[in-house]
């Protein structure tokens, strides 16, 4: 069984919106360099909240990535953080979901222990991203290249 990963093109620059249809690059469950990535970024996520519930200049487009359906099979989606507090982060879909029943733009909650990734732009540049950078080192050179480019790495 494998879990979805979403490449998210959309994440080009701050403030684009996302494409029609995501790209997604399918992650086996287990995969030692993707849970590496998720326990990275899960210990940031006090940080990155700091960030987002109080933005320092030239910041912003805080963005969670969580399971749109937890359990099996997985959809990886992320959404725009709309507001934290305690340790539940109220966040719109970014994405457009494979799954029925969900939709781009709609709001949702998420609980702090189901965020697997997280990240921000500041001055043009992506922080963040773990996941993002375990999926962009398993596409094609020319693609990991534009995609480090649109993400100022």
């Amino acid at each position: 069984m494998a879990m979805l990963g979403a490449a998210l093109l959309w994440l080009a620059a701050p403030n684009t919106l996302p494409a029609s249809q995501d790209a997604t690059i399918a992650v086996p469950t287990g995969d030692p360099e993707m849970a590496t990535a998720i326990k990275a970024a899960r210990a940031g996520l006090p940080v990155f909240f700091g960030h987002a519930t109080a933005p320092g200049p030239d910041e912003g487009g805080y963005m969670i990535k969580y399971d749109l359906l937890p359990g099996a099979p997985s959809e990886f989606i992320w959404a725009e953080v709309v507001a934290h507090k305690g340790d539940m982060t109220t966040a719109r879909l970014l994405n457009a979901p494979r799954s029925a029943g969900f939709a781009k733009g709609q709001q949702v909650t998420v609980r702090d222990r189901e965020v697997i990734d997280w990240a921000y732009w500041r001055d043009g540049t992506l922080v963040g991203g773990a996941t993002m950078r375990v999926l962009i080192a398993r596409m094609t050179a020319a693609e990991a290249r534009a995609m480090r480019d649109r993400f100022g790495w």
